[in-house]
């Protein structure tokens, strides 16, 4: 079997012992404005990457364009926690169940699989309750939720919603297509870890996507209001997307972008000012994202914090991570 062609990448992010270079991590990126020209790049921004859970905003599209918010009187939490990839803190639990019991569903209804809370402190109170993770605890309860609020709202089966060729899978999939100015074949399928489908497509047609979808333009009037709303929802509620210490709710604390990270150091973002930015760590790293994404945000003005600098086991610092220079 010939070994797969490696993506051209470059170093992004340096880990630093002292003044001394430890470790290197590469990746692509990219910044594509809505008609899908390339504005900035660092590598191939041709080459295919799964968006993994940068996904979520074209995922929760259908809550808003089937009527299902409006009918079942979603909150902007609720819409926010649908678009998550959440720590299973209490308000992220309160949320996904309150969508649920909104839309005449239960957490049983859930089919994204149980896995303990991304939130270390709730991992270890759930750990001494002696009791095991639940599905609601699943970082992708949200989506899975605003799924299924879609199928009771349309009068879609709910026990087969996560099959590729369910009617809701079939929707998302036209919207990534659509969104990402992508040809139906372009799309690539696979499972993901909660068991919906996850999509691979050009880095630049992630970016392209983004775009599209925090500047209305490119895409029909119908999904630019629907990405308009759950901006808003996104932005009114960062602790809603992503929780306590996590850059995704850091960046639109402090921000104007609208953003969202994914499994195996995917990160995604869009601005109203005209541009969408697609990031892949190539090792799948998850430490270097923060740096990288900063880095890259620089290149628009856009200023974000920067993570703390690493310490050993006394609290002493012994180096940093950031970006190659």
């Amino acid at each position: 079997m010939d070994s797969p062609a490696l993506p051209e990448d470059a170093p992004l992010v340096a880990v630093r012992r002292g003044a001394v270079l430890e470790s290197v991590h590469r990746g692509r990126l990219v910044f594509c404005d809505p008609s899908g020209e390339i504005l900035d790049a660092t590598g191939d921004p041709e080459a295919y990457v799964f968006a993994r859970s940068s996904s979520k905003l074209f995922q929760a599209l259908p809550l808003i364009l089937s009527g299902a918010a409006d009918a079942f009187g979603l909150s902007d939490e609720e819409l926010a926690v649908a678009c998550a990839s959440h720590n299973a803190e209490e308000p992220h639990l309160a949320a996904v169940r309150s969508l649920l019991e909104k839309a005449g569903l239960s957490e049983d209804d859930l089919q994204n699989g149980a896995h303990p809370p991304m939130h270390a402190p709730e991992a270890g109170k759930l750990a001494r309750s002696g009791k095991g993770p639940l599905a609601v605890h699943g970082n992708c309860s949200g989506k899975h939720a605003g799924m299924l609020a879609v199928c009771a709202h349309e009068g879609f089966d709910t026990g087969g919603y996560r099959n590729p060729d369910h009617p809701i899978q079939r929707r998302i999939l036209e919207l990534v297509v659509e969104a990402c100015g992508l040809r139906d074949d372009e799309a690539l399928l696979a499972g993901d870890d909660c068991g919906v489908p996850a999509f691979a497509l050009p880095l630049k047609s992630l970016a392209t996507g983004f775009a599209r979808l925090a500047t209305g333009e490119g895409i029909p009037e119908e999904v630019a209001r629907a990405a308009q709303r759950l901006r808003r929802a996104m932005r009114a509620h960062p602790f809603m997307v992503a929780g306590t210490g996590r850059f995704d709710t850091e960046v639109m604390e402090t921000t104007d972008v609208v953003c969202k990270s994914g499994a195996e150091a995917v990160f995604a973002a869009g601005s109203a000012e005209g541009w969408g930015l697609a990031l892949k760590i190539s090792d799948g790293g998850a430490r270097a994202v923060r740096p990288a994404a900063v880095a890259a945000l620089g290149r628009r003005g856009v200023e974000v914090p920067e993570g703390d600098p690493r310490r050993d086991l006394h609290g002493e610092v012994v180096g940093g991570i950031g970006p190659f220079i």
